[in-house]
């Protein structure tokens, strides 16, 4: 069971008690927590307090029953309040007028019922929800903003976590108040298989709060699609263990379902949390997804072009990291020397070894256009050279759909009774006017060829 399905309990169980004299704390039991996750899991859900929740769906259905004619005493005994009067209080408060304006007047206030499941998740596949009935698909993940701290190194979970508790504690922000939510990840530059690597810890933060600390920077995550599962802590077995699991089970699942990776980042939310800010709870693991037809029919058609031989610097880094990093040093030489990408004649570019992503093997080399006749000097950092040109199909897509784009565009390539691969190097261009790349930057894959059965250039 997910957290989101026990929330869900917890609402059932509020839902069967309006009449009845209750406090929202007694729904944390149905939902198997402790008080301070479950409002904090409450809140981040539904976007209410459960207090709050119990209060307006208990007006709500008063406020039916006083337009239907029941007396306000009535109706206070009927929803658990002592006296009139201290019902009235709250009706008014949460519906904006007094239950003697409702009954004359018949003046409306709905709060209705929250199913979370129908509203966050998917109606899952027969077989694959018999298969895998602890995965379920959020509909749609808010996109949200964060502050957070990446540490590299061995360990770098444990790195991460000290710097962003500090923080935390001394920000006195009230984790167990449910609106705050603490996600973690390895960062995106980094293989997580090599000895050192990286790992970001971040807290949803209010768009209005003022981040100051030096080493805690702010970002939005995106959202979207996600398929999710649930990892408890248990006596039996390590949390790690347990994370490693849900993710390998997310990939066996992924082999039989409609989906395919999607391009938002995958999380790790950490679920309770003590006054130290130390993780006492379980993990809800995010995987992001798409639906294999929506990815068809972005795929984008191609078009042939001859590039002519040009002259560029270029900055070439190896393994883990090696995008990150030659991006950097590029752009600090191209700062130096006052030089803008997005220009026709300053073209950025990339080539890299494909077939060895995310291995120890992989290289990374960024392109820059600059005229034949600037001098680059030993020392620099950087590599004159000339690119050979020559013919091209190129599509433009997305940076975020780039990978799975290669992936189609080659596979379509070798099924190709036109194109057979050239020997010219694969190129991407970046329709930028900076070397920072997101998601939403316009890229230009272009595809080296050469044409079958003797055509013509």
């Amino acid at each position: 069971m997910n957290y989101y399905e026990r929330i869900q309990k917890a609402i059932d169980f509020l839902e069967d008690n309006l009449e009845n004299e209750i406090r929202a704390e007694e729904a944390a039991k149905e939902a198997y927590m402790s008080v301070s996750n479950f409002y904090r899991l409450f809140f981040a859900i539904t976007g209410f307090q459960a207090k709050e929740y119990l209060i307006m769906r208990r007006m709500s259905l008063a406020a039916y029953d006083i337009c239907q004619g029941m007396k306000v005493l009535d109706a206070a005994v009927k929803y658990a309040y002592t006296s009139a009067d201290a019902f009235s209080r709250i009706f008014k408060k949460v519906t904006g007028f007094s239950p003697s304006a409702c009954s004359r007047e018949r003046a409306d206030y709905k709060f209705e019922r929250i199913n979370v499941m129908d509203k966050y998740f998917e109606i899952p596949d027969e077989e694959m929800n018999e298969k895998y009935p602890d995965i379920k698909i959020l509909k749609e993940m808010p996109p949200m903003r964060v502050a957070y701290f990446c540490y590299y190194g061995k360990n770098p979970e444990d790195g991460a976590f000290a710097t962003m508790s500090q923080w935390v504690l001394r920000e006195k922000l009230d984790i167990r108040s449910g609106n705050y939510r603490i996600f973690g990840y390895n960062a995106p530059d980094c293989d997580p298989s090599a000895e050192e690597y990286g790992y970001e810890v971040c807290v949803t933060i209010p768009e209005d709060m003022e981040v100051t600390d030096e080493k805690i920077k702010t970002k939005r995550l995106s959202g979207g699609l996600y398929a999710v599962i649930t990892i408890e802590r248990t006596k039996e077995e390590e949390l790690g263990e347990g994370i490693m699991r849900g993710w390998k089970r997310f990939s066996n699942w992924l082999e039989g379902s409609k989906y395919v990776y999607g391009d938002a980042q995958w999380l790790e939310e950490h679920l309770g949390f003590d006054d130290a800010f130390a993780h006492t709870g379980g993990v809800e693991l995010y995987m992001p997804v798409r639906l294999k037809k929506d990815i068809q029919a972005e795929l984008t058609n191609e078009t042939e072009e001859y590039v002519e031989p040009f002259m560029t610097a270029s900055c070439t880094a190896t393994g883990p990291g090696a995008e990150a990093r030659a991006r950097k040093k590029l752009a600090a030489w191209m700062a130096d020397r006052g030089i803008l990408p997005g220009r026709e004649e300053n073209r950025l570019f990339a080539f890299y070894s494909f077939e060895k992503l995310d291995s120890p093997g992989f290289f990374y080399r960024l392109y820059i256009q600059i005229p034949y006749e600037m001098e680059i000097k030993d020392g620099e950092g950087v590599i004159k050279e000339e690119f050979p040109g020559g013919l091209y199909l190129k599509r433009l897509v997305k940076y975020a759909q780039n990978g799975r784009s290669w992936f189609d565009f080659i596979k379509k390539m070798e099924n190709s009774d036109r194109y057979g691969f050239g020997p010219q190097p694969f190129m991407e261009e970046y329709l930028v006017d900076t070397v920072e790349i997101c998601g939403e930057t316009e890229v230009v894959q272009y595809m080296p060829v050469v044409k079958k059965d003797g055509e013509q250039a």
